[in-house]
């Protein structure tokens, strides 16, 4: 059962460090909702320009100790974080689909005093054919 949406802010700032050791951060803010999704949480926005996923719906839920990252449009794809767990996902672009690993090195979640979230930091790598293509850390601010 769905809960009635709330309208949030999201300040979402996103750090990868490819093979090379070249750094590139993103950084934008966006309006969202938040709702409750039987036992999860979950934030949905839609991409922009800025992170060039224009024409895509990200769903972010919070389940447990789980994190899921849900793209839906342009890119489509499911990330499931968990820390020290390794999951494989497709990643589908209007270029052409990649299958990739992903090591969750740390998922942190901070809550407000509703129990809703407020901050939510993903730090992870992934892989692409067994090897690490890159280091990410992704922080999601989340104000009402």
């Amino acid at each position: 059962m769905t809960e009635e949406r709330k309208k949030v802010w999201l300040s979402i700032s996103g750090t990868v460090k490819n093979e090379e050791e070249k750094k590139d951060t993103m950084e934008f803010l966006t309006e969202g909702q938040f709702y409750r999704e039987s036992d999860r949480l979950c934030v949905t926005y839609s991409e922009s320009e800025v992170s060039g996923m224009e024409g895509t719906t990200t769903t972010v839920c919070l389940d447990g100790h789980k994190v899921s990252v849900i793209r839906l449009g342009t890119t489509n794809s499911v990330m499931e974080f968990e820390t020290g767990k390794r999951n494989t996902t497709w990643y589908s672009t209007p270029y052409g689909d990649v299958a990739m690993g992903i090591l969750t090195k740390d998922v942190f979640v901070n809550y407000n005093d509703r129990s809703e979230p407020t901050k939510v930091m993903i730090d992870y790598n992934i892989e692409i054919e067994g090897v690490v293509n890159s280091e990410n850390v992704l922080n999601i601010n989340i104000t009402q």
